[in-house]
Order: C-alpha cells, then structure tokens, then sequence
C-alpha cells in the first residue's frame, strides 16, 4: 500500500454538516495524509451562492462545488450524491484513499465499505462524531477551528464564526432588545430563543425545542456548539419563515431578513411551527438572489408563478408559499390591486 506522501486522495466534504471555516484545517490534514488530487463539495444549493461560505473555499483551495436540489422535505440529496462520487472513486479511480468529511453516523457504511474495497477509509469531523463513524474509518481525524488546540470543547471558537460564510460573528442587540451575534459579511444573526421572550410567546419558543428535537436534522451547522441545526417553519397567520434551531444549546440561527420577518412589529408573536422543507428554502435563497441581482426579471405576481414553475421547477403546491416567503424575508413587496413587484433591498 503506498505511504502517506505517496497517496493520491479523494476528499469528499459534506457542505451541508461541515462549517466553510474549517476548509483550512482540512487541507491541512489532507496534505499531511496524501495528495488530494481531487476535491468536491455536497450541498444544498445556498452553500454555494454568494452567501454560502464555500465559495471562498472553491478559489482557496480548489474545491470543485456539487450543489443540489431537492423536491422533498428529507435533505439528504447531497449525501447521496457524495456516496455515488465515492462509489466511483472506489472501482474506477486511481485513488488510495477516500477521505469522507463529515460529523454524520450515516457516512458509517460506506467508510466500511471502502475499507472493504481494498482502500483507506479516512474521516474527519468535529469533536461530536459519532463513535460509529470514527470506528468505520481507517483513521480519523479531529477537526477543531484555528485556536482550539487539542481541546474537544469548541464552542468558543465556533461562537465566533458565521455557519454560511465563515465570517466573525460579533455581539450586537436588535431594535427589540434582543442580544445576538451578527454577521457583517452576510447579515446572518444567531439569538438563543430564550432570548426571544419579548417578542415570541412562552408556547411558540416550547414548540421550537419540541419540534426540533423531532425533526430530522436539515438545517446550517449552529455556530454555538457546532452540532446540525433543524430547519423548521415558524407560521403567524399568512406570514411564514424558515429557521434553523438547535435543540442542544437552544439556538437559533437567522438568515438576512429572517429575524425582522419573524418579529411582530407589536406585541408578543404567537405562532405555529412544523418541520420546514428544506428544498423550499433553498428554492427562496436562490430566488430572492437572482431577483436582487436582476438575473431573473418578474414584474407581476404571474410573471414570477409562471417563472418559478418553468425555471425553478417549483410544484404547483409549494409556488404560493415560497412567495408568501419571498414577501416575508422582504425580498419583494406586491402591489394588492395590480400585482406588480417591487424588488427591494436589504439596508445595511
């Protein structure tokens, strides 16, 4: 078997479980095991846009992007398409060593089965990896942010880094007296939900923890305790928006606009909320930036149902409600009586 300098390597990484701002570190690894002579990444599509922190990574270090999109709640499509890569990689590549990045158990099998394949299995992921995962791989390798040492607790250090693009997270306080950490790149905010018990009722912020601990975990890694985020739609009459909650630390991550569209501009909001479609979101972020951009132009509300439906490939079902969000996040604002848009932009 050839020797670590000798190994020509595969790295896999797992866009949507790993946070851009250990992209450094995991080259660093890398090219301490081998060469990676190939490089890819798996996401949802928002990983990928000018917001998601894997687009600086894509120019830093060559990682070649493998965005995707799906039309189901699940989000999973991104893993999928990692194990067919690695499938590949394994019968028809030239390749030693895969190395799977991912802090996700369910990366386990196929670490067992390259191993079984007659190649090294390599892992790497944050201090939470499954056991299970650790123990499939031939070694693995404990990812920490630059200045977390040797420790296994990296909170602190992950407290300061925005899980889309990687920016410095800074303490800030919002018109409504809320304390969170924002980010001057992307305009994301991260608040603890108890922090919410001016603005959301006792009830809603109790639905979030309960229905993040049920639902699948979809959503950004949580830039407090590094563990995945569930997706969830939080619902007030006809406004809706998409969060990502962290049942571990009780966390909230916001994306630009997110925050002022969740707040009730008075009293205390009562909501509804169930597991969000992940697809849906993915579907609003590329939307809303192709609509600020001009790459896509709608004047009317039929202009942008038809264009959702033909471009997007959006299903009849879900056309209103991804609307309803492009209206919520503020994206666009409709006339009620003729049903022209008004594109607007975030200030700030």
């Amino acid at each position: 078997m050839a020797t670590y300098a000798e190994q020509r390597l595969a790295v896999l990484i797992d866009a949507d479980n790993i946070s851009a701002a250990l992209a450094g570190e995991i080259f660093k690894k890398a090219y301490a095991i081998g060469a990676p002579i190939a490089r890819r990444a798996y996401g949802m599509v928002n990983c990928f846009n000018s917001n998601g922190g894997w687009v600086k990574a894509q120019r830093e270090f060559g990682v070649v992007a493998r965005p995707q999109v799906s039309n189901v709640s699940k989000k999973n499509v991104a893993d999928i398409a990692l194990v067919i890569d690695a499938m590949e990689f394994l019968y028809r590549s030239p390749c030693e060593g895969i190395c799977i990045v991912s802090s996700d158990s369910d990366f386990s099998a196929l670490a067992s089965k390259i191993r079984e394949g007659g190649k090294a299995a390599y892992g790497m992921g944050g201090p939470k990896t499954p056991a299970s995962f650790r123990n499939a791989c031939t070694k693995f390798f404990e990812l920490h942010p630059e200045g977390a040492g040797a420790s296994t607790d990296s909170t602190k250090s992950l407290a300061a880094l925005c899980p889309r693009c990687g920016g410095k997270l800074t303490v800030a306080w919002t018109k409504s007296n809320v304390k969170c950490l924002t980010c001057a790149s992307c305009g994301g905010m991260s608040s603890k939900i108890d922090a919410l018990k001016n603005v959301v009722s006792r009830e809603s912020m109790s639905e979030m923890i309960s229905v993040a601990q049920k639902h699948e975990q979809s959503g950004c890694v949580c830039p407090i305790c590094g563990s995945s985020m569930s997706l969830l739609k939080v619902s007030s009459g006809k406004k809706h928006i998409d969060i990502d909650v962290c049942a571990k630390c009780r966390a909230i991550w916001y994306d630009k606009g997110e925050f002022e569209a969740l707040s009730p501009q008075d009293g205390v909001l009562q909501a509804t909320v169930s597991a969000g479609k992940a697809y849906r979101r993915e579907t609003v972020i590329a939307v809303s930036a192709d609509l600020r951009s001009g790459r896509l132009k709608a004047v009317n509300l039929k202009t942008l149902n038809a264009m959702l439906r033909t471009t997007y490939h959006v299903p009849a079902p879900d056309v209103a409600p991804i609307i309803g969000a492009l209206q919520s996040q503020g994206t666009i604002k409709v006339d009620g009586k003729t049903g022209k848009i008004a594109i607007m932009q975030f200030k700030g």
